[in-house]
């Protein structure tokens, strides 16, 4: 196979494109598409200022080659901001320097969208996007040499957090009309096909299609990562493995999302100023202290970080992603409508 033909499988340079372009080169091949299997999905976290998320996906193509994605969302043209204080300082100059930063972020996703028809439609809840949302930037990269440094590079030092793994389907049933035999959660896995390039197109096609547009403390880089992950778990059956610094995900300067949400909603309440109004230069260190000490997620008793990571997910699964994933496919695969154009 010649690079140039399929630069979304084998660039002869580093490939990037935007999630449209990519998807729309896989389901122009879908034959070929199919044949391409997934086998791992892994969850990465950067350690620059940001902390931005994202995924690197490994694909078995039919001729023995590897083909490494990655996979991640951005807003569009994000402000620069100054540098944050380093987590080994004091905690509430820490947690107070994280506010300042993110409040940067806030007053930038609160201004009115410039483009309302920019997207193809908004996202499922927007009114608890924690601010009003700007268009997202999907992307797709492809290494150009088969490993995953290529993509590493572009976001540096990083961290995994967890990892989807696919196994091969067995040939033997799982269980047979008369019982015989046991079905378990790991026999029906083996079961289920692995996905392919052109299944994870349409999936993160849907996702971008329900949720396209950026908002910082809800539909941000996390949200794109984790959802995509968990359809991948609940849909294909992928077995998730968890690293060592899996309790980072869904934070920022250790803070999870949901307490910055929680401050910054609880604050504004007391002040009784509107959301675009709103601040979040002056939320005190101490507020997301005392969310951290009540433990609420959404009203939800947090008893541990465990729970939180939980809660996330389970509120993310709400969202009904592999249900919306099966309705995409079935207009791809039996009306042979494609999901863009």
């Amino acid at each position: 196979m010649k690079a140039s033909n399929s630069p979304h499988l084998f660039p002869d340079a580093f490939y990037t494109e935007s999630l449209d372009t990519w998807a729309a080169a896989i389901q122009r091949v879908p034959s070929q598409a199919e044949q391409c299997l997934l086998e791992q999905v892994i969850h990465y976290k950067a350690l620059s200022d940001m902390e931005h998320e994202f995924l690197v996906v490994y694909v078995s193509h039919p001729s023995g080659s590897k083909i490494v994605l990655g996979v991640d969302r951005n807003a569009e043209a994000l402000p620069s901001t100054s540098e944050p204080a380093s987590p080994e300082a004091e905690p509430s100059s820490y947690l107070a320097s994280s506010a300042r930063c993110l409040s940067t972020l806030m007053q930038f996703n609160s201004s009115p969208s410039s483009s309302p028809s920019s997207s193809s439609s908004s996202n499922d809840d927007d009114e608890q996007a924690g601010a009003s949302p700007h268009p997202a930037y999907d992307g797709v990269q492809v290494s150009h040499d088969g490993t995953p440094a290529p993509i590493l590079a572009q976001h540096g030092p990083s961290v995994p957090l967890s990892t989807i793994s696919f196994v091969p389907s067995s040939s033997c049933p799982p269980t047979s009309p008369t019982g015989e035999g046991t079905s378990t959660p790991e026999r029906e896995r083996e079961h289920r096909p692995r996905p392919s390039l052109l299944h994870l197109s349409i999936l993160l096609l849907t996702i971008h299609t329900h949720f396209p547009s950026y908002a910082l403390l809800q539909f941000q880089c996390y949200f794109f990562a984790r959802a995509t992950c968990l359809a991948l778990i609940d849909h294909f059956g992928g077995t998730e493995t968890e690293h060592a610094e899996g309790r980072r995900a869904a934070t920022w300067r250790g803070v999870h999302v949901s307490l910055y949400s929680a401050g910054r909603a609880a604050l504004q309440n007391m002040l009784l100023l509107p959301l675009v109004e709103f601040p979040a230069l002056i939320v005190p260190a101490g507020l997301f202290a005392a969310y951290s000490a009540v433990k609420l997620y959404d009203g939800n008793v947090v008893e541990s970080e465990v729970d939180r990571r939980r809660i996330s997910d389970d509120k993310i699964r709400e969202h009904a992603i592999p249900h919306k994933y099966r309705t995409a496919w079935q207009s791809f695969v039996l009306e042979g409508v494609k999901v863009i154009e």
